[in-house]
């Protein structure tokens, strides 16, 4: 998903510019962020491949989901004349409910399959549980 990285960095930097934040660089992360980016980083670091991809799925698939239940809002509420929404939120909107975006989480998604298929039991079993906490952890970073 490097091409999703890069997009996302130059989003991020976009906002910085537009909304003149400055100091990111010495900005201090929020406890849940901290906790479960420390988290996605000790299991891909010492845990197998297949559960590393597990542990990452969850980030992309939600943001991808929001992008699109976010398009959709933004679609109905423009064919009715009433959206009143910030439009810097319209570039964030179109990253992560891009086709561009869909076919990266896809790709990803097959990837965790061919794991799956590969994987013993055990491991299969290491896989979910790292998903279901990258699942809760997401939900804990967007309620900071």
């Amino acid at each position: 998903a490097k091409g999703a990285e890069e997009d996302e960095k130059e989003l991020h930097k976009s906002f910085f510019k537009d909304w003149k934040i400055t100091g990111a660089d010495e900005a201090k992360a929020m406890p849940n962020t901290l906790l479960y980016t420390s988290y996605l980083l000790q299991v891909c670091s010492t845990r197998p491949h297949a559960e590393g991809l597990a542990v990452m799925l969850p980030c992309m698939w939600i943001y991808w989901h929001v992008g699109k239940c976010m398009l959709q809002l933004r679609e109905e509420l423009d064919k009715i004349g009433n959206r009143k929404g910030v439009p810097a939120y319209d570039a964030w909107i179109d990253l992560y409910a891009s086709e561009e975006f869909e076919k990266e989480v896809k790709d990803y998604i097959a990837l965790v399959d061919q794991a799956i298929a590969d994987a013993d039991e055990q491991t299969i079993e290491k896989m979910q549980e790292h998903f279901n906490m990258s699942c809760r952890l997401e939900h804990m970073y967007w309620n900071q």
